[in-house]
Parts: structure tokens; C-alpha cells; sequence
């Protein structure tokens, strides 16, 4: 409850300063802001072996200090690793600026931060999650917001990353969030532990976050800036529904299966989440496509209306992206990866299809993409359940 209320005000308070940030912004300065976040996140995605994953799913009788101190250092060495190579990406691709560079640095340490938080949260410490993130986040939209409204530029969309680290890792320090051990390197052979048991998983992750930026850099290679920003807040738009739910269907949830030992009652749980989410997902999928064009215009002025038909094809989007993390999180702690980067492979056709339609026959890059995103994710859920249904029977 504490965190799908904090997950609540975070989406609302976001979802507000948008609306105005969008009436002082153009979709140029949104459009470079994507871009350069999508860069620099996707080396932390391929780099990353998402220690988070292996310290919620490992069992309490072997997670000894050894595991820990392993866990903690292979974290640390990684930030620091992702982050060299990050910069050495930017100046490759001629982007190194200070605000870009500073960027580096806020999303490396939120990197550090929110996967170091896993050893916090293996105790279910919701109450004081929710605070620390709820503050962090709220804080930084209102001090965009009013920067914003005192004259600033495209530049508040960095400083509001710059800010939100900074108070997460504060936020996380007073709640006793963050774990701290000595540092020390890794041996060889603790690092082939380590890369057993994350392969599946960072390969999962790396299609998982991949997908999104190799998408908004698409967009910007066959559109450019102006409708990176449109496809941008439709994106944005689409997600909602996912950011309320995530807290229950991702992160409770891993936890709860994890900590699971019958396999029968975890399928259980897994199915009667997905028919609980299904409905009002299905309902909020079919206002997209009915209200988005007068609904866009109306929220964000005249100048977003080219967002409207870009979210009403994201409609599949809306509703199989939740369906999907809770398929996703169930993999990642039963260990059944076969099924579900069987489904990432149905996931990346599904968004290729329409993009072979742009090269073929000239049809709008943004639009393609857009309905490629709903694709995707249909095609993913259903391949994914069906594989495991048969893993089941079987």
C-alpha cells in the first residue's frame, strides 16, 4: 500500500509538471534530451549484470557474507566500468558537453543506488522505500517546475536528473537504504560465479532496456528531434498504467516469488494477478484509442496534437506491458529464462515489422514505431504465457 501510494504521487506530480513543462518547451528540447538519455542508458543496460536480481532471488541459507561482499564489489566495479565507457560514447559520437557528461555521472550513481538498494529490500522495508523514492522524485519535478517558470531553458530537463540523484541517494542514506561494505576487486573466479548466474538475466535485461532506447534512437534517426519529442510524450503517455502498478507487479511480486518454495501455489499467484490487471488494463487501452486525439491537444496545448495518433497506437502498449513484467518477474525467479527471451525475440519482430513497412513503402517513421511498440508487446505476453503453459503441462 505505502508503495503504490507513493508510486501514485510520484506519476501525478509527474504527469502535472509535464503539462506545464510541455507549454514551455518545444519538442526539439525534449527530443535532445531523449537522445542523449538513451545513449548513456543503454550502456549501463548492456554493462550491467543486474546484481539486484541475483540478491532478491538468492535463498536465505546462501546468502552469507562472502555472497554479499561479492555481490557488492562486482556492483561497484561495474558503475564504474559503465560510466568510462559511457563518456568514451559520447565523445566518439561528438555529444561530450557539460551537461551531457553530467548526465554520466547522475545516472551512473542512481545506477549504484537502485540495484544497491536490493539489499535493503529483501526485508520488505516498504514504508521507508516509499518515502526516500517518493521525496526524491517529487522533489526534482518542482524544482524543474520552478526553474522552469523563472526562465530556463532545455537544460532543466538535465538538472532535473542531476537533482533527482542526489536526493535519492539522500533519501536512501536517512532510511538506512544504502549498504556499504569494503571495496575490493573481484577474483577471477568470483567473477565467473557471478557471470553464471547473471547470464540469463542481463541478457534478458539488456533486450528489456535496449528495446526502448534502440526505439527512441530509431525515431530520431528516421524523424528526427521534433518528432523524437512527440513519440517521446506519447511513450510517456502509455506508460502510466505501468509506473501505478509496477510497485505490486514487479517489485512485490519478484519478491513474493522468490520467497515462494511450492511451485504450484507461485503459479497460482502469478495467474490471479494477471486476471486482476487484465480488465481495467483492456478498458484503458480502448480509451487511448478513442480519446487521445482530443484529449492530447487539451492537456498539452495545440502544438503536441501530433502525440495524439502516436498514443492511440501504443494502445497495445497500454495494456501488455504490465501483463508482461509480471511474466517477466516470474521467469527471473523460477529461473525459467527459455520462455521468457523466447518472448524478447517475438518482442523485437513485432516492433520490426512496421519498420520494414518505412523502408518499403514510405510509410511515417513515428507511426510505424508506435504500432510496432504495441506489436511488440502482444506478441511477447502471449508467446511467453504460451511457453510456459507448455513447461507446465508438460
Amino acid at each position: 500500500m505505502f508503495l503504490v501510494s507513493g508510486q501514485a504521487a510520484q506519476a501525478f506530480i509527474a504527469f502535472g509538471v509535464n503539462l506545464l513543462l510541455v507549454r514551455y518547451l518545444t519538442p526539439e528540447d525534449f527530443g535532445r534530451f531523449a537522445l542523449a538519455l538513451a545513449g548513456v542508458a543503454l550502456v549501463y543496460t548492456l554493462l550491467s549484470l543486474q546484481i539486484n536480481v541475483l540478491v532478491i532471488r538468492v535463498s536465505e541459507s546462501r546468502f552469507e557474507e562472502v555472497v554479499k561482499d561479492r555481490y557488492f564489489n562486482a556492483l561497484l566495479i561495474e558503475t564504474a566500468v559503465a560510466g568510462a565507457v559511457a563518456i568514451c560514447w559520447l565523445v566518439v559520437t561528438n555529444s561530450l558537453e557539460p551537461w551531457s557528461a553530467g548526465l554520466v555521472v547522475a545516472v551512473g550513481l542512481r545506477h549504484w543506488a537502485h540495484t544497491n538498494v536490493s539489499f535493503f529490500d529483501r526485508s520488505m522495508p516498504y514504508r521507508k522505500l516509499a518515502f526516500a523514492e517518493t521525496a526524491s522524485a517529487m522533489a526534482s519535478h518542482l524544482l524543474a517546475l520552478a526553474l522552469i517558470v523563472l526562465g530556463g531553458s532545455g537544460v532543466v530537463l538535465f538538472i532535473r536528473e542531476y537533482v533527482l540523484t542526489l536526493v535519492t541517494l539522500a533519501g536512501l542514506w536517512m532510511v538506512g537504504g544504502i549498504t556499504l561494505r569494503i571495496p575490493r576487486l573481484i577474483t577471477v573466479h568470483e567473477w565467473r560465479v557471478v557471470f553464471h548466474e547473471a547470464r540469463g538475466v542481463w541478457l534478458d535485461c539488456v533486450l528489456e532496456n535496449s528495446f526502448q532506447r534502440l526505439v527512441i534512437l530509431l525515431v530520431g534517426l528516421l524523424a528526427g528531434d521534433r518528432l523524437v519529442g512527440f513519440f517521446f510524450q506519447a511513450q510517456r503517455l502509455a506508460m502510466v498504467p505501468n509506473q501505478f502498478l509496477a510497485p505490486i507487479l514487479i517489485r512485490v511480486a519478484a519478491n513474493w516469488f522468490g520467497r515462494t518454495e511450492d511451485a504450484t501455489t507461485r503459479r497460482v499467484g502469478r495467474n490471479r494477478i494477471l486476471l486482476v490487471v487484465a480488465g481495467p488494463l483492456a478498458c484503458l487501452g480502448v480509451l487511448c484509442v478513442v480519446f487521445a486525439d482530443p484529449i492530447i491537444p487539451w492537456l498539452f496545448g495545440s502544438t503536441w496534437a501530433s502525440s495524439a495518433l502516436l498514443l492511440a497506437a501504443m494502445s497495445g502498449l497500454v495494456v501488455f506491458l504490465s501483463l508482461f513484467e509480471v511474466l517477466k518477474v516470474y521467469c527471473w525467479s523460477t529461473e525459467r529464462m527459455g520462455p521468457l527471451l523466447k518472448g524478447r525475440i517475438i518482442q523485437y519482430l513485432g516492433c520490426a515489422l512496421p519498420v520494414a513497412a518505412v523502408i518499403g513503402f514510405s510509410y511515417p517513421g513515428g507511426l510505424a514505431l508506435a504500432i510496432g511498440q504495441s506489436l511488440a508487446y502482444v506478441g511477447a505476453f502471449f508467446a511467453t504465457f504460451l511457453l510456459l503453459k507448455g513447461q507446465e503441462a508438460a
